[in-house]
């Protein structure tokens, strides 16, 4: 396919038919994911037969393909009055849904300009496991690593030294410059996204607040189980100090908004990027400009993230080649309580939200996890919230009875901003590194660790590369050294499939009990046997 090619259409069934046929051929050519491209042709369907509707069959669209550094997106042109297919009378599904699923990759997005509706998709291509890249990059350094101990130590040491050390560094100058700006522009677009301050209404000011203080009290409950399993090196003294910790928050809130990316400062840059979104989200279309420079700054960036992150995998050689060149590869063994200890706490964290629900609702234990194991499942074997998004949103209306305005919002929203299994790995990676290269560590230094890991949680980009990019900020806030980098993506090919059934099985037990507060939650449906999911 051209890099560009335009194709003209009018509103009859006969040409709606055929431009759905030649969609689904050119994003076939274009090594589109199948799934992908029947969600984008009923998509696109749905929409050409509400434009019809509204415009008449006399009206016309064009279907416009670009391609453009091996990236497909597909645009549909509607000429006429400004009309927004995806806009409902439902609060809860119009602009503020959209958002946080375009956010996600898994919706288009609509916009007018000059006289023009303009729908956008952007398919994802099929992707190569990145798992058996990684694992190919690991079992080839090793293969490698191990063949170069017959060649002489003055050959190993200038290969390490003169080669492969250099090409580190700068994987992480350039992972350094691109970490500070995609958290803020995902901080600052994510709150934005939220639409306006009549949006936040009842349920969804409980929502969010319910997301923030259980992510909080979740993480609470990972330190105290956690702490004990490491020994630190004592720093700023073992005793509490008051003062200490006083700074540090105080520490947070910068001298002026260009210090923090001077400086490299992760939590100063949260916090400047909060402080920008609230004061967007309050100007509301006063800051049209601002948000159109942010969004596509935001986009610009992740998409510098995920060709970085398409890296990785060499990185990963590099790194691991280099420590066995260097006789360090010793350090994997002594990150053995790294995976015991986060399982330990993801097994504790759904334990006490299964308790909950089962107690406060009275549900039976076994039914309740029969309801839920599918989207687990799914999840634990994609690590991708995406792929189980359909089968959560099923689960949670059709078997849990949660109401259908709290699932169409809460779902998209939770699986963005609550990862109680992200607030696992990063608190349980922390402390692990910091026992490994020996960092010192304080009151004031777990209080950190406990901040910028909740933050980050809630912050994390959902693209690809966004762990990678979250794992470089939580270790320049805990002064932990960039070598733990390597470590930590070659042990995340675990962590992150654990992490986000976890994440995504605390969501679904949230939202009942959320519901169950707001009394929109069908209690009969809960405890209904016959609507359980059969295995």
């Amino acid at each position: 396919m051209k890099n560009a090619e335009t194709k003209n259409f009018k509103f009859v069934n006969e040409q709606i038919d055929t431009a759905s046929d030649n969609i689904e051929k050119s994003l076939a050519e274009a090594g589109v994911e199948g799934k992908n491209i029947l969600q984008i042709k009923f998509a696109l369907e749905e929409v050409l037969l509400k434009y019809q509707e509204n415009f008449g069959t006399e009206a016309a669209f064009t279907l416009k393909f670009v391609k453009r550094l091996k990236r497909m997106r597909l645009e549909l042109s509607v000429i006429g009055e400004r009309f927004d297919p995806f806009d409902t009378e439902d609060e809860l599904n119009s602009e503020v849904l959209r958002g946080i699923l375009a956010g996600m990759g898994v919706a288009p997005v609509w916009q007018y300009k000059n006289g023009i509706n303009l729908i956008t998709f952007t398919p994802r291509k099929k992707k190569r496991s990145q798992i058996r890249s990684l694992l190919l990059a690991i079992l080839l350094a090793l293969v490698l690593g191990i063949a170069c101990s017959f060649i002489p130590e003055n050959t190993r040491n200038l290969l390490a030294g003169e080669l492969i050390t250099p090409i580190f560094n700068k994987f992480m100058g350039l992972l350094s410059a691109i970490a500070a700006p995609m958290i803020f522009l995902s901080v600052v677009w994510g709150i934005y996204s939220i639409g306006d301050t009549a949006t936040l209404s009842r349920i969804g000011k409980k929502m969010i607040g319910r997301f923030l203080l259980m992510s909080v009290i979740l993480s609470c409950l990972i330190m105290i189980a956690a702490v004990p399993f490491f020994s630190f090196q004592q720093g700023g003294g073992a005793s509490f100090n008051f003062s200490e910790l006083f700074q540090m928050v105080l520490d947070i809130v910068p001298g002026n908004f260009f210090a923090p990316f001077v400086d490299g400062n992760p939590l100063q840059i949260i916090f400047v990027a909060v402080l920008i979104g609230m004061a967007m989200l309050l100007l509301g279309n006063k800051a049209t400009i601002a948000a159109s420079f942010v969004e596509q700054s935001n986009y610009i960036v992740q998409l510098i993230m995920e060709a970085v992150s398409s890296l990785i995998p060499v990185f990963v050689f590099g790194s691991i080649f280099q420590m066995i060149l260097g006789s360090n590869f010793s350090v994997f063994l002594h990150t053995y309580k790294l995976l015991p200890v986060m399982f330990l706490c993801d097994f504790l964290v759904a334990a006490v939200y299964f308790l909950l629900v089962c107690i406060r609702k009275k549900v039976n234990f076994q039914l309740l996890l029969k309801k839920l194991l599918p989207t687990f499942m799914i999840a634990l074997t994609t690590a991708s919230s995406a792929a189980a998004f359909s089968t959560n949103v099923e689960c949670c209306e059709k078997k849990l009875g949660i109401d259908k305005k709290i699932v169409n919002f809460g779902v998209p929203l939770g699986q963005v901003i609550f990862m109680p299994g992200t607030c696992v790995i990063n608190i349980v990676v922390g402390l692990c590194m910091a026992e490994v290269y020996q960092v010192m560590a304080s009151p004031a230094w777990l209080a950190s660790l406990f901040i910028i890991s909740v933050i980050l949680a809630i912050a994390a980009p959902p693209v690809p590369g966004g762990a990678l990019t979250c794992y470089t900020i939580l270790f320049v806030q805990l002064n932990i050294p960039m070598e733990a980098l390597a470590v930590t993506i070659a042990l995340n090919i675990i962590l992150e499939f654990v992490a986000t059934a976890v994440n995504l099985l605390c969501l679904q037990l949230e939202l009942v009990e959320l519901s169950g507060s707001l009394g929109m939650l069908d209690m009969q449906t809960l405890k209904d046997k016959e609507k359980s999911i059969k295995l």
